[in-house]
């Protein structure tokens, strides 16, 4: 079976730059130009890889990345970040994100490749989640065909994309960046009183030494 790629990227080049990399025998690629179109693409594909554009129209890569990254469901999906050849990075955002490696365009397409493999191979070495119904993916509906994306039958019960439905998808990427930084600021903030710690203890033996 032919592993599940999804590629979100507002530029036509950078979409075809990737498909051109990855063999069709090898890969299925769907792809969005937009982060809402993609997040919306994850529970029915579900893929076993995603390649987020760090720049996109409305919900940026940052989000998006943050997003899935919050999802237990998708644990075992592979996250790549695509950055452009000048643009900046936004530390900060970056460094609550879980992901699998940041590509620099242009890129090599065997590296990309070689890379995509490893990623997928390790992923699917993981435990698998335990059964639990509440770690159903977030749904999100359909409202038309994204990218090369086929259409998804109506049916008929899922809820009706508002700014309501944004706000609290916004809403989760927030919170698990929040708790992300705070996990952080523990963790730096052990590191710092630990080598104060050390250096007190030289300098007092320093001071018993000249006594």
């Amino acid at each position: 079976m032919n592993s599940k790629i999804l590629l979100t990227d507002a530029s036509p080049l950078g979409r075809k730059a990737v498909e051109s990399a990855l063999p069709a025998s090898e890969f299925e690629i769907r792809t969005a130009s937009d982060g809402l179109a993609a997040i919306r693409m994850l529970p029915e594909y579900s893929p076993d890889a995603a390649l987020v554009a760090l720049t996109l129209p409305g919900m940026d890569g940052y989000e998006v990345a943050a997003f899935l990254c919050s999802q237990p469901v998708y644990r075992a999906t592979a996250l790549f970040l695509l950055r452009g050849a000048f643009e900046p990075l936004d530390m900060v955002k970056l460094s609550v994100i879980k992901h699998d490696g940041l590509i620099q365009k242009p890129f090599d397409g065997d590296t990309l490749l070689g890379r995509i493999r490893a990623a997928i191979d390790r992923k699917k070495e993981l435990p698998s989640l335990p059964e639990d119904p509440f770690l159903e993916p977030q749904t999100i509906p359909e409202t038309a065909p994204v990218g090369n994306a086929p259409a998804t039958p109506d049916t008929g019960n899922l809820p009706e994309w508002t700014d309501d439905v944004e706000r609290k998808i916004r809403e989760v990427i927030r919170q698990e960046i929040l708790r992300n930084q705070a996990e952080m600021e523990d963790r730096a903030r052990d590191i710092v009183s630990a080598e104060f710690k050390k250096v007190l203890v030289e300098e007092l033996k320093a001071v018993d030494v000249k006594r």
